[in-house]
């Protein structure tokens, strides 16, 4: 099998705008990551998400995502233990306006999760 050539996270842009929030992306050195014992983090109060870099395409993908839904998340003033309905109504749509926001990650995150590796 043909292993494809992973997409250019050069072209993403460094801001990803969530609710009122602009976060700056960040490509994390793999040892800051091992150090801190995950693949992505998102802060909330400094306003920035960081993947890992090493990570393929995919993997990348699904991190960026999983943490601008914590930005989400936050955006959307949720409390741990919200009712799931409550979350739904609240998330839906500022992940919708996150979406529409930045459409150049989004597409990023499209392409890299419709490749196989």
């Amino acid at each position: 099998m043909k292993r494809r050539r992973p997409l250019d996270r050069r072209k993403l842009p460094s801001i990803i705008k969530i609710g009122i929030f602009e976060y700056r992306l960040l490509h994390w050195n793999p040892l800051e990551a091992d150090a801190e014992g995950c693949k992505g983090m998102c802060n909330i109060f400094e306003f920035w998400i960081k993947v890992r870099e090493d990570l393929p395409d995919s993997g990348f993908a699904e991190t960026l995502e999983h943490e601008i839904n914590h930005a989400c998340w936050e955006a959307a003033k949720l409390k741990s233990r919200a009712a799931e309905e409550t979350v739904i109504n609240r998330l839906t749509p500022v992940m919708i306006m996150a979406r529409r926001d930045n459409p150049q990650i989004y597409a990023w995150i499209d392409q890299a999760i419709a490749q196989k590796e």
